[in-house]
């Protein structure tokens, strides 16, 4: 388990069809790859090599212990799931509107034994019109690689569906070329670190709510 993870720090999402959009530090973790190490191949020597401590990384913590995690979200109820090509539209978020509620929450977090930091956090935004959601997993390991998993979540309040995107960026701090300091902040990391992989999902609610014109979108703590 990670140094610090907050079992009660929850984010519920419900609609009126009884669909449920659900952030939890538990299903977070189950989504890591115990058994195996994520960067064993690529930098676990390098790592290796930073922990004075420790001479075999696979005796000393036989698991992932950067504690990756590709969690998009806990979805309970009759949600229909399709891949899809729109994406979430970026300048209506940018768009000044009035923020009715606002809140961060952190899963989990790792220091990496002083060697880095893996977190998990998410954060949520709710406007007149739509609600937004960045649930994101950060990994740096100092002086080896960065790794960055984001799911975000998009919700106008007059159409049926959520629109959910998923990207994974990653990059060995050597090829990046770039002064430590800039690998601290995680928004600057995205802007630097290459794409590994895209998924867009639609996240569409039960048809006989919405043409019964009942469905609503609750968020809450």
């Amino acid at each position: 388990m990670p140094d610090m993870v907050f079992p009660n720090n929850k984010l519920v999402l419900k609609h009126a069809s009884d669909c449920v959009i659900e952030f939890n530090a538990l299903d977070a973790l189950k989504r890591v790859s115990n058994g195996k190490l994520s960067m064993k191949v690529a930098c676990a020597d390098a790592w290796k090599e930073s922990r004075q401590e420790a001479e075999n990384l696979d005796e000393v913590k036989p698991f992932d212990w950067t504690f990756t995690t590709d969690y998009k979200g806990t979805l309970l109820g009759n949600f229909k799931i399709s891949s899809t090509e729109e994406r979430i539209n970026l300048d209506k978020l940018r768009q000044r509107e009035r923020i009715l509620f606002y809140h961060d929450l952190t899963l989990f977090e790792d220091e990496l034994h002083d060697n880095g930091i893996a977190v998990c956090s998410v954060k949520i935004r709710v406007m007149p019109s739509s609600f937004f959601i960045l649930l994101r997993y950060f990994l740096r390991v100092d002086n080896v690689m960065v790794r960055l998993n984001d799911t975000r979540f998009y919700h106008e309040f007059e159409t049926d569906f959520v629109l959910r995107e998923y990207t994974s960026r990653e990059a060995k701090v050597k090829d990046l070329k770039v002064p430590a300091v800039q690998l601290i902040e995680p928004s600057e990391v995205a802007q630097i670190l290459p794409l590994v992989k895209t998924e867009r999902e639609k996240l569409s609610f039960p048809q006989s709510v919405n043409e019964a014109g009942e469905g609503s979108t609750v968020p809450a703590t």
